[in-house]
């Protein structure tokens, strides 16, 4: 499959290029490696390949296409999605996955529900008279017949092989019905993903546990390889842990690659440890500067092909890889290379086009200085430090605790510190030079409100390797406890630092406890970007609809968590991305006003990371926004606030938030305008 998504054979003998489908539709976010139309299968005779891939009910069917018709057919009813076939060793019967077990998982705070383990395995007899793979029998039967089975798996060779191979037969599909012949494999419901067949066994991989749509923005691996037996209709694990395997033509043996190594065992193989392969003593000669120029050339090539608009923006392409390609006979070194790949891709003027990695030489070793999660100051007239400002909120979702705050801990602001393991401190070196190799390990501390070591106090604690998320946890605190302050708790306050893992964990935190406030700032700043931000908006745009009356407590609204408050969203020119769109969704969805800085202006977006053969990678923006009237819009022009208002980097680093204090001042003026107080129902109903 190209990049078109056009899927093509080549006849060995006439070396012809054939086409046999092109998907017209993707999903947004997906690998190189996975997109349509990457799943498919030949038959045992190469007379039929079977595929799956998305049509335009958006939903991922099954096709098996004919070599000898050139007609491609659907073998899917079209409400489910269909895909990893795999014919059958005797071309039988075609297996394949399919998401339509739906067992919902609740949220625990509100009626909300997600879709898990939906997948199941199934078979689908070829032919009008083939016989069920999992047939009903008498109960007097099942007996006898699970004998015979065993008698028959026990005849077969342990490598999978079939002693006596039968001759080979032309497969026949009679598709007129198929989709009613389809039978369900005795699994349970589950992630199961790549399946492949021999005689003995169908293989296929599977994990309990990650995040199995179809983008798998979170890489979901490694997995489990497991197979069942059509013998005894079992399943048993064949190797844990793996990322990728593939099943030898003859069904006899099965190559795995995990993270660390690749390896290779015997198809029959149960709870297998693994076999590596030793790949140590595989040398190869480079020249490196042919290399990089095949890098260069490689990188010139997958923009070419991938970037979402094929004229390019109006450049000349080719004219770019000789402009650029004449830098690399000065290149000296991998970094060069970066820089030159990075200025050719610059020249599209557009988001989300970077450049990384690579067969670096030199890389300085990491030392993990600990931090206190502190701030300091000198005292000179001692010459000692002292705690100027102490980070002590802590984040519960990782449950980073501070060093200095916690149960049998005490250490203020204005405390002197004396002794890192018993070791003198003095402001003659920096204070970071005491905690070097020291992050994450324990360290004694001595510490006093004096400079002086009577009645100095001294505790174990565990310095942590970065303070990001205690200085963010506090920055957010801060702005929280102001606004409360500011509006006597009738405004609430949440930052969302980018629109993927990030503010899924933050957001709960801060949106399901102030519900009820009657106004709400949204804070946009910063924010890195990720996915759509539409998940959190939606939740933030419910309204309530009706009330319920109850009469030993207070009333709640339907529906749940629904919130009457008025909404401001602030952003600024660092909020990017997904970033971007928070802001524009959020005035698309007449939620209220934005306030702050034009955002940074970058919605072309990027699904894949092209890899290069040294390791390194570039990415092709891929897709690009428009409005519901056809107009590009927030890509190089960002998205402009109802409200400007810059910040003073002087005046924000004393900690006064011009932004947030205009964002209290308008939400106080709608909420004086606008009150929404709880309604009052009528006089209950009286039966006469």
């Amino acid at each position: 499959t190209d990049q078109t998504l056009t899927l093509y054979y080549v006849d060995v003998a006439s070396k012809k290029i054939v086409k046999v489908d092109k998907a017209d539709y993707q999903n947004v976010d997906i690998a190189l490696d996975v997109k349509d139309i990457y799943d498919y299968c030949w038959s045992p005779d190469s007379r039929w390949i079977a595929y799956s891939k998305m049509d335009e009910s958006l939903v991922h069917k099954i096709f098996i296409y004919s070599l000898e018709t050139n007609k491609t057919r659907s073998i899917s009813d079209g409400a489910f999605n269909d895909f990893h076939p795999a014919f059958s060793k005797d071309g039988e019967r075609l297996f394949f996955v399919s998401n339509r077990r739906f067992d919902p998982t609740f949220c625990d705070f509100e009626w909300e529900m997600v879709y898990k383990e939906m997948a199941g395995i199934y078979s689908v007899p070829l032919r009008k008279d083939g016989a069920p793979l999992f047939p009903v029998l008498p109960a007097k039967e099942e007996a006898a017949d699970g004998a015979k089975e065993d008698d028959k798996a026990a005849a077969k060779s342990d490598k999978g092989k079939d002693k006596d191979k039968p001759k080979e037969k032309l497969v026949a599909i009679d598709f007129d019905g198929i989709e009613r012949r389809v039978e369900t494999f005795p699994v349970p419901r589950g992630n199961y993903r790549f399946l492949a067949a021999n005689d003995q066994n169908l293989y296929y991989l599977s994990k309990d546990e990650g995040d199995f749509n179809r983008f798998e923005f979170r890489d979901p691996r490694p997995f489990d390889l497991h197979a069942f037996s059509f013998a005894d209709k079992k399943e048993s694990t064949v190797i844990p842990a793996i990322n990728e395997y593939e099943l030898s033509g003859d069904g006899s043996t099965i190559v795995y690659r995990g993270f660390a190594e690749t390896g290779m065992i015997d198809a029959g193989a149960k709870d297998s440890s693994g076999e590596a392969i030793d790949l140590g003593a595989v040398k190869m000669n480079l020249v490196p500067l042919d290399e990089w120029r095949q890098i260069f050339n490689e990188s010139w090539r997958m923009e070419r092909d991938w970037y979402y608009e094929p004229a390019m923006h109006g450049l000349d392409w080719a004219a770019m890889w000789a402009k650029y390609g004449r830098m690399l006979d000065r290149v000296t070194c991998r970094q060069d290379v970066q820089y030159v790949i990075g200025e050719l891709i610059g020249e599209l003027n557009t988001s989300h086009t970077y450049v990384f990695g690579g067969d670096i030489k030199r890389e300085a070793e990491h030392v993990g200085v600990g931090l206190l999660g502190a701030d300091y100051e000198i005292d000179r007239a001692s010459n000692l430090y002292r705690f100027k400002k102490i980070y002590g909120d802590v984040d519960w979702n990782d449950e980073e605790r501070p060093p200095l705050v916690g149960a049998g801990i005490r250490v203020e602001p204005g405390d002197y510190l004396l002794k890192v393991n018993g070791r003198d401190v003095t402001a003659d070196r920096s204070v970071y030079s005491y905690f070097i190799d020291l992050a994450n390990k324990p360290v004694e501390i001595t510490v006093n409100d004096k400079p002086a070591a009577q009645g100095a106090r001294t505790y174990t604690v565990k310095p942590v390797g970065n303070e990001y998320t205690l200085r963010y946890t506090d920055w957010v605190e801060g702005n929280r406890r102001f606004v409360e302050k500011e509006s006597g708790g009738a405004i609430g306050y949440l930052h969302l630092p980018d629109t993927y893992t990030g503010s899924t964990a933050v957001f709960p935190r801060y949106f399901y406890s102030q519900t009820t406030k009657q106004g709400i700032v949204v804070d946009g700043r910063f924010n890195g970007g990720g996915l759509d931000p539409d998940i959190f908006l939606q939740r933030l745009a419910k309204k309530p609809l009706f009330y319920w009356t109850r009469r030993n407590s207070h009333d709640y609204v339907s529906p749940w968590f629904a919130t009457s408050a008025h909404l401001v969203c602030l952003t600024n020119r660092q909020a990017g991305s997904g970033g971007d769109m928070l802001p524009y969704l959020f005035r698309a969805k007449g939620m209220g006003p934005v306030i702050g800085t034009r955002s940074w202006g970058g919605l072309v977006g990027v699904s894949m990371w092209l890899g290069m053969i040294d390791g390194g990678g570039l990415s092709a923006p891929d897709y690009r926004v428009y409005d519901p009237q056809g107009k590009w819009v927030v890509e190089n022009e960002g998205v402009s606030p109802d409200i400007s208002i810059d910040l003073d980097p002087a005046d924000f680093g004393t900690g006064r938030d011009a932004q947030l204090m205009k964002a209290l001042e308008v939400l106080k003026a709608s909420i004086a305008k606008d009150p929404r107080p709880w309604p009052k129902h009528e006089a209950f109903p009286v039966d006469k």
